[in-house]
């Protein structure tokens, strides 16, 4: 087994954190006061203007950012809560998995498994690092982490694509796309995905030798979604040990050149 399929990486929820203390300061303050109100907590739309929102956002804010730094943060923190809410266990998913299912290699997931296995629910899937990558026209292609997501209790699945994080700066990239009915995403992981075919190819140099993924469109995030949180939902993830293996002999473990671990818990997929 790769080192990099034995361990999940540091995430980008680690690293939004400013203190250890900021989850139980302001992500619990946000459900409280969403409770108190009555107020829906999984409409991001409905969640920004809560005022406990916009005090977490105020404490997020670099010094001298503009507005701009305020919406931003104000998307990656609804996920951040959620993910708290929901108890901030990452699933990694390994290399072979991301393979066979993109390659059309598994029983497509039917609507009730869904409905059963993710309404209500929230969490983070961990890619293998550097195998996805996103691609735009006017800038340059970065590694994808993995993706936040969270299904409201009305059975609409959110989510953010995580992308960018690198030793070399701070800081990492979100992209957000429009949010789907679970009822539709068993037809985004069984039919195609861009226009004229060639799903998740990529022209990036190694592409064909390292079997590298490239997601240019929404419909490409939708698609690598499903198929992932279908098999979340079809069968739980096989729990693994917090931290990477230290002793000698006992499976592979990071070093000084490998990511940095991440401090939540994660599963295995």
């Amino acid at each position: 087994m790769a080192v990099h399929d034995g361990y999940a990486r540091f995430t980008a929820y680690e690293l939004l954190l400013p203190d250890p203390e900021f989850p139980n300061r302001r992500l619990a303050t946000i459900g409280a006061e969403a409770r108190e109100r009555g107020v829906d907590a999984g409409n991001p739309a409905a969640f920004v203007m809560l005022a406990s929102v916009q005090g977490a956002l105020a404490e997020l804010r670099e010094e001298g950012a503009g507005p701009e730094s305020a919406h931003e943060h104000a998307g990656i923190l609804f996920f951040a809560y959620h993910f708290w809410r929901a108890g901030t266990e990452v699933v990694l998913v390994r290399r072979k998995t991301v393979r066979t299912l993109l390659a059309g290699g598994a029983e497509t997931v039917g609507e009730p498994a869904w409905e059963d296995g993710l309404a209500g629910r929230a969490g983070y899937v961990q890619l293998p690092q550097h195998l996805v990558w996103m691609e735009s026209p006017d800038q340059p292609p970065e590694s994808v982490d993995g993706f936040f997501w969270c299904c409201d209790e009305g059975g609409v699945l959110h989510l953010a694509l995580v992308a960018g994080i690198r030793r070399d700066r701070p800081g990492f990239v979100v992209a957000t796309v429009p949010p789907q009915p679970l009822a539709a995403m068993p037809g985004w992981g069984s039919g195609p995905a861009r226009e004229g075919g060639g799903d998740f190819a990529t022209a990036l140099p190694g592409a064909e030798l390292e079997g590298l993924v490239g997601i240019r469109t929404h419909a490409e995030v939708f698609k690598l979604a499903a198929v992932l949180l279908g098999r979340v939902a079809h069968e739980a993830p096989e729990p693994h040990p917090h931290r990477p293996p230290a002793a000698p002999g006992s499976g592979p473990r990071p070093s000084d050149s490998d990511p940095r671990p991440t401090r939540l818990p994660f599963a295995v997929l």
